[in-house]
């Protein structure tokens, strides 16, 4: 470490780590910015999917080097066959390399002035005397840093917040387990996401093709809510999967993790303290994508901490209303994406059938794939099995 000091200390140098930092720095604070591996970036852990560049522009100059795939389009095959397909005639997001785009993030962060250690990890951090003492432990060296405040963006794993006594553990009934596989191939979609779902392959989650054209690879997965005892494992449900739409293709890479689909965590700041992204559960509960709502947390993080510098006020209070900000922004959606999931994943194969089959009329007539075409479609199948049921009703639940 260049200094025993900083304003501010970032734990994980992911997207929202490198941006809150980028941020912070930029505005002139001393911020050190901590990784624990010796490559920001390595091992990726990620669908790599994400919104489209317009919205990624709104935070940060675009650099085509880390897109892979702008896809313009959505496969969803559902049960006893019914597929549904939308295309659309504007990009809808793109496919990203998760270890350049890391990487790119980070040394903004540099540019803008913060100091990034990597192989650096924090194994401890504590309160005293108006500051947060933290211990990083970086190559068999053990050091002691005084900071005025600490931003948590250590991922699905963290622990930081546990540190400062906050409820972040995940639990099993809201945490997905996944498994991916990197498989040297081309799809017959490139510019599709698509994806499997349903009581004939896998209902409490669901199995992925992501393809990355200018690499020609595919991120080929499957995810589910933790799973009962015995159940099928991932691993063997993504190279079913793999084997039987790329059977001769090479495996280049398989990685794995946990993902909170809780929505966010109902409390994650303290006195001089906040959790960012994946940390704060920060993800979609539907898809389990979190680099967008990472960013916006970012942004949205540096902003307050900013604030409060310039107030004399990091406490517990104050930084609420950053935790506020970012349920407008996006946890209020992502509550609602919560229930449809909670619904779909609910329906019997009977009902569930009748669902796909709505959808994909709804599809198939030009609307979007939207809350609001998935909420119809809600509604149509549960007046189905409750002809009294009123669309209010079904709006309230």
């Amino acid at each position: 470490m260049k200094s025993a000091k900083y304003d501010v200390v970032v734990i994980g140098a992911g997207p929202s780590g490198s941006i809150c930092a980028r941020n912070l720095a930029r505005s002139g604070y001393s911020v050190l910015l901590c990784e624990k591996r010796p490559v920001v970036g390595v091992p990726v852990r990620c669908g790599e999917a994400t919104g489209p560049v317009k919205r990624l522009s709104d935070f940060m100059t675009v650099n085509e080097a880390y897109i892979e795939t702008r896809f313009t389009g959505v496969i969803l095959n559902g049960p006893r066959g019914i597929s549904v397909r939308y295309d659309a005639d504007k990009e809808l997001g793109v496919m990203l390399d998760r270890k350049l785009f890391d990487q790119d993030l980070a040394n903004q962060a540099v540019r803008e002035g913060a100091e990034l250690q990597v192989d650096a990890r924090v194994t401890a951090l504590s309160s005293a005397n108006g500051h947060r003492s933290l211990t990083i432990e970086q190559a068999g060296q053990t050091f002691d840093v005084e900071a005025a405040m600490v931003v948590g963006s250590d991922g699905a794993e963290s622990l930081s917040g546990r540190w400062v006594g906050l409820k972040t553990r995940q639990l099993p009934p809201l945490t997905c387990t996944a498994i991916e596989l990197r498989v040297k191939a081309e799809d017959p979609n490139p510019n599709h996401l698509t994806f499997w779902q349903g009581h004939d392959t896998i209902n409490k989650g669901y199995i992925w093709v992501f393809p990355k054209v200018k690499s020609r690879v595919v991120n080929l997965g499957s995810g589910e809510l933790v799973p009962k005892m015995g159940s099928r494992n991932m691993y063997d449900l993504s190279m079913e999967y793999k084997n039987k739409l790329y059977p001769d293709a090479e495996i280049e890479e398989v990685h794995g993790g946990c993902v909170p689909v809780s929505g966010n965590l109902e409390e994650y700041t303290a006195d001089r303290f906040l959790l960012s992204g994946d940390a704060a559960h920060h993800t979609n509960p539907l898809t389990g994508g979190g680099i967008m709502a990472a960013i916006v947390a970012a942004e949205t993080a540096a902003k307050w901490i900013d604030k409060g510098f310039r107030d004399g006020n990091l406490s517990h209070a104050f930084l609420k209303q950053y935790e506020l900000e970012c349920w407008n922004r996006f946890g209020r959606n992502h509550r609602k994406e919560a229930r449809y999931r909670d619904f779909v994943l609910g329906l019997g194969p009977k009902h569930q059938e009748t669902f796909y089959r709505i959808f994909r009329s709804m599809v198939a007539g030009n609307l979007s794939l939207s809350a609001r075409a998935i909420g119809f479609a809600r509604l149509g199948v549960l007046a189905a099995r409750n002809p009294g049921l009123t669309r209010k009703a079904f709006f309230k639940s």
